[in-house]
């Protein structure tokens, strides 16, 4: 498969899909498409993808649509409550993304193992993750590579958990 194939998305899931410039990380993301259906991610442009009303038994397809997307640097899971553990060990075929949002989703302290072995992530997004305790700020810990981290709205996580995962180009919003 050539690089512009890899730059299409093909979905049959209520998608929303979102673009932005490549070298330029800063700046917000701006509405491409609704899915379903096929898009082109536009060339010098990478691609965010949000969806609701996913649950475990469903991530896995919508996953194996799009983990071979080149461009598609960005996954939004954000509010779905129903995809938890089970439906985690999917996310780590998404091996080219590099910004993960798994605000208010189902997930705990499990939820995290796959995660931690998606070397390309940089931000990561577990605010609103109410069953995450300091056994996942632990894990966490592991991703050396990780940049940005939001734990916002987590009451079972310790002011001790974070100061151990401390470090100079980690940033860590609470």
């Amino acid at each position: 498969m050539n690089d512009q194939q890899n730059r299409k998305i093909e979905t049959s899931f209520p998608v929303e899909i979102l673009i932005r410039p490549e070298n330029q990380p800063d700046i917000e993301w701006i509405k491409l498409d609704d899915g379903p259906g096929y898009f082109d991610i536009p060339d010098g442009m990478v691609a965010e993808i949000a969806i609701r009303n996913l649950n475990d038994d469903t991530i896995k397809p919508m996953i194996e649509e799009i983990q071979n997307v080149n461009g598609l640097v960005s996954f939004n899971l954000s509010e779905n409550r129903n995809v938890g553990n089970k439906g985690m060990r999917f996310i780590p075929l998404l091996t080219q993304i590099i910004h993960l949002n798994l605000s208010a989703c189902g997930l705990n302290d499990y939820g995290i193992d796959p995660i931690i072995k998606m070397n390309n992530l940089r931000f990561l997004d577990l605010s609103y993750c109410t069953r995450i305790t300091d056994l996942s700020i632990k894990k966490l810990g592991e991703m050396r590579y990780l940049k940005e981290v939001y734990l916002r709205g987590i009451p079972k996580i310790s002011h001790a958990a974070l100061k151990k995962i401390e470090r100079r180009d980690l940033v860590i919003r609470r």
